[in-house]
């Protein structure tokens, strides 16, 4: 649990206090692996790796668009920001969720 943000691998299931956040299968993997790293900086690369896989050659910037609709499913309905990007090195996922 990152504050009041919940993702539970087990179930496949990502929660805003008692809002159960709707995800696609790869938005949940991306969110599973920041949440996995909370507070640490996590690049593409690792991302990738993790949410495709080793042998991915297509265009690294589909991260950004995976970040981008999650702050919008996760963060900006809850007056939250939780997902940090760290110029030149990735981002990072609050450890309190993003609480203001």
């Amino acid at each position: 649990m990152l504050g009041d943000l919940t993702v539970d691998p087990a179930s496949r299931r990502a929660r805003r206090g008692e809002a159960e956040v709707e995800l696609t299968a790869k938005e949940f993997a991306v969110l599973e692996h920041l949440a996995a790293n909370a507070g640490q900086v996590v690049s593409k690369a690792q991302i990738i790796e993790h949410v495709w896989d080793f042998a991915y050659d297509g265009d690294p910037n589909i991260v950004e668009v995976y970040v981008s609709a999650l702050r919008r499913k996760i963060d900006a309905p809850f007056g939250r920001r939780s997902i940090v990007t760290v110029r030149g090195a990735g981002y990072r996922l609050a450890a309190d969720g993003g609480r203001r």
